[in-house]
């Protein structure tokens, strides 16, 4: 009697095993949405949309499902949004993918020929372009259309809106973090294809460190295989261990190339400040070292100020507050409002991805791009400047303001201002918490008590500074003489320059400037610059 050879043990490579970036075959677990999921997909005049956090699983589980019901490529169109993220309308986006014109009546036969019509990313679509979606879906229902939306969003209806006539003809189903025995099940099935084992303590160490996330599982699982040189299939079975302090910056750089650019952006602030200030990346930095979900307003403002001495808190309070005012424009500006959000005073991270990722960064990386260049002056510039310029002074404001940088202008500090005594005020502003100021000159500026107060004040502070603390501008018709700033300093002039071009220099300026390592340096204590100055005859400006 022949004894039959033993059946032959399927041969996989790595990238078919683990594999954060693709659709994994060997190691697809069912989530407990993806029954209900199925059903919605084989109902009949049903839109279904499909959200959660990235790296949760989403493309893989809508793939499955719609495998699981036959509904291939000859019976479902699928894209991905991200291809027309900056298309205005979605019949400009349906007219490209089925290259026909933006028309109903052309567009409509091809959504007819397919059962069902998928977007993938559907997040990226513009918020016009979804709007339009959302009201197109009801004309659509009736018409027997019908779409499968994938993408990143807290609720559906952050995907398309709140419209309750659309939620009756739209099912709405959300992936979460996965639970430990999801991840332990994936991690059997990679063990098992590639003929590996873990031992309890690396199963637990993987399951641990991803937080829910099939991708960061899938990223570990797959680099420490890598360390123990197992690319493939293997006989005889192999030990593979999960030390994650050996594997964590190759898991790490994974996701450079989505997120790395993003934190470095965050950290610098607005879009356009080429020069940065540190308060962005003190917030930032935070953020990452509390290993948090959410963290509010309250908690960043002891760590980050709380600690600091009066007067550099002072300084570090107004920076601070001034920056989380600007945030939610500049997750924005940065595109990461699909994975963080600042509402009501605290800052949530809806993506267990960038969780894990900010949690291991080394943010030595991060400072190294940021340039950090100054800590200790509340404002790159103040403005110095006779009533009667303001008109052009307020459009110089704004241009600064535009390229993120920080400027100290009497109109923003009204209630800041009020009840304060003037001299002490202006007297430290313009001598101890600026890095730069620019005098304003027109034939007003000599004439002026209160300019005249700021320029002794900043004329002092010169001496003991640096000697281009102060930056003349010309924006009158002539440059006044003026006692203490002798023609031979170098000035600029609106009479041949814009104020885009002396918004651009003083940038170039303050980029200039050497970066520091680590705390910069306190500012040199000037002491009271306003001692010396005649307090007589000077009327209190009004506020």
């Amino acid at each position: 009697m022949t004894i039959p050879p033993p059946p032959t043990r399927p041969s996989y490579r790595l990238d078919a095993v683990f594999n954060e970036a693709g659709l994994p075959e060997v190691t697809y677990v069912p989530p407990r949405e993806a029954q209900q999921l199925k059903g919605s997909l084989a109902t009949a005049g049903k839109h279904v949309t499909l959200v959660g956090p990235s790296g949760i699983g989403k493309s893989t589980v809508a793939h499955r499902a719609l495998g699981a019901l036959g509904l291939d490529g000859s019976r479902v169109h699928m894209f991905s949004g991200r291809r027309y993220s900056n298309s205005p309308s979605i019949l400009d986006v349906l007219a490209m993918e089925f290259d026909v014109e933006a028309d109903l009546g052309e567009i409509e036969p091809w959504l007819k020929a397919y059962e069902i019509i998928a977007i993938d990313d559907v997040h990226h679509l513009t918020l016009n372009a979804r709007t339009e979606l959302a009201g197109l879906l009801k004309l659509w229902h009736e018409l027997g259309i019908r779409f499968f939306m994938i993408g990143i969003a807290k609720t559906g209806e952050e995907i398309l809106g709140l419209d309750p006539e659309l939620a009756i003809r739209n099912d709405v189903w959300r992936l979460g973090s996965q639970d430990g025995s999801f991840m332990e099940a994936l991690i059997a099935k990679g063990c098992e294809a590639l003929n590996i084992r873990m031992s309890a303590e690396s199963v637990q160490t993987a399951v641990g460190a991803a937080q829910g996330s099939p991708s960061i599982l899938q990223a570990i699982c797959r680099i420490a295989c890598i360390s123990a040189d197992v690319l493939h299939t293997v006989e005889p079975e192999v030990e593979v261990a999960i030390e994650l302090p050996l594997i964590r910056e190759a898991v790490v750089r994974q996701y450079d190339g989505r997120y790395l650019s993003k934190v470095v952006n965050l950290a610098r602030g607005r879009r356009q400040a080429r020069s940065v200030h540190d308060t962005y990346f003190r917030i930032v930095e935070r953020v990452a070292r509390t290993g948090k979900q959410q963290i509010s307003k309250d908690e960043l403002y002891h760590s980050i100020v709380g600690s600091q001495d009066a007067r550099q808190k002072s300084r570090q309070r107004n920076s601070f507050y001034r920056a989380m005012n600007n945030l939610p424009a500049v997750i924005e500006e940065n595109s990461l409002s699909d994975i963080l959000l600042y509402e009501n005073d605290t800052l949530t991270i809806d993506d267990p991805v960038f969780r894990f990722y900010l949690d291991h960064l080394d943010f030595a990386r991060v400072r190294s791009q940021v340039n950090i260049r100054r800590v200790g002056y509340e404002y790159d510039v103040a403005v110095s400047f006779a009533g009667e310029d303001r008109p052009i002074v307020v459009e110089l404001v704004k241009a600064l303001e535009s390229r993120g940088l920080e400027v100290y202008y009497d109109f923003d500090q009204q209630a800041h201002l009020w009840g304060k005594d003037l001299r002490k005020e202006l007297g430290r502003v313009y001598s101890q918490d600026a890095q730069f100021m620019i005098v304003c000159l027109s034939e007003h500026y000599p004439e002026k008590d209160w300019a005249v107060f700021e320029f002794e004040v900043g004329k002092g502070a010169a001496v003991k500074r640096t000697d281009d603390y102060l930056l003349p501008l010309v924006v009158g018709s002539a440059r006044p003489a003026m006692v203490g700033l002798p023609d031979t300093v170098g000035h600029i002039s609106l009479g041949n320059r814009s104020l885009d071009e002396v918004a651009d220099l003083l940038q170039e300026k303050l980029l200039s400037l050497p970066a520091v390592g680590g705390e910069a340096d306190e500012p040199a204590d000037e002491g009271n610059a306003t001692e010396e100055l005649d307090r007589s005859g000077v009327d209190t400006p009004e506020l």
